[in-house]
């Protein structure tokens, strides 16, 4: 079997990593916890250095964390005592960021941290929430079998269609109604885009894809999925 130096794979690592230990009050519960060790990748990831971190209570190197909405401490104290692992994304106020952190307890009293900064990730996410919202035309987001993901309000204000019959498959949704002729132009574009049938269908209206993957057509627009299904 080759000898590999793993503490150097994980100080090298891409991903952010940190090694703790938990501190109890008087009454045995958690109240704090010690950093042991820390990556290359956390300090890039929080802004907080080894030689201000290492060794030093979390409550010493952000005072901020006993504010946070989130308990991060009882959180990770149940973890430490009672064993287990578990993947979470979070808010951290203190450092302002998003991360995906995965918690694992590797001897009773100690945790570890795996996480990786998705805040530009929960930021495109806002902003295509905002971009559903305030948009006038009909928007949703849709599977390769045209079934609804998302909807904005324009598809009650108006058409008036329900929560509970947008949550129908999209082309049944428009074949049970009676459509017009532009309106079937339209369904027929919504196929093709969306692989129900493919682009030698033929249909008179104009239709594009803007750069945030949404097909526009009449006043219609699809988010066009990803090749795993979804947006």
């Amino acid at each position: 079997m080759y000898s590999v130096n793993y503490e150097m794979l994980i100080k090298k690592a891409p991903f952010a990593y940190a090694l703790h230990r938990i501190v109890l009050d008087e009454q045995e519960k958690p109240c704090d916890y010690v950093f042991l060790e820390i990556n290359e990748a956390f300090e890039n990831m929080t802004g907080l250095k080894a030689e201000n971190t290492v060794g030093k209570r979390v409550t010493t190197v952000l005072p901020g964390i006993l504010s946070d909405q989130f308990d991060w401490i009882a959180f990770y104290g149940d973890i430490a005592l009672n064993g287990g692992e578990k993947t979470f994304d979070q808010y951290s106020a203190p450092l302002n960021r998003w991360y995906r952190v995965m918690v694992h307890s590797p001897e009773t009293g100690l945790f570890s941290t795996i996480f990786s900064d998705i805040s530009s990730e929960k930021a495109k996410a806002e902003e295509l929430e905002r971009f559903f919202s305030v948009n006038l035309d009909l928007l949703c987001i849709a599977d390769t079998d045209g079934n609804f993901l998302k909807v904005n309000e324009a598809w009650h204000e108006i058409l008036g269609y329900s929560v509970e019959e947008l949550a129908k498959n999209l082309i049944d949704v428009f074949r049970a109604g009676k459509i017009n002729s532009e309106q079937e132009a339209a369904l027929v574009a919504i196929e093709v885009t969306l692989g129900v049938k493919d682009n030698s269908c033929k249909h008179d209206m104009d239709s594009t894809c803007d750069a945030n993957n949404v097909f526009h057509c009449n006043g219609c627009g699809v988010v066009v999925p990803q090749p795993t299904g979804s947006v």
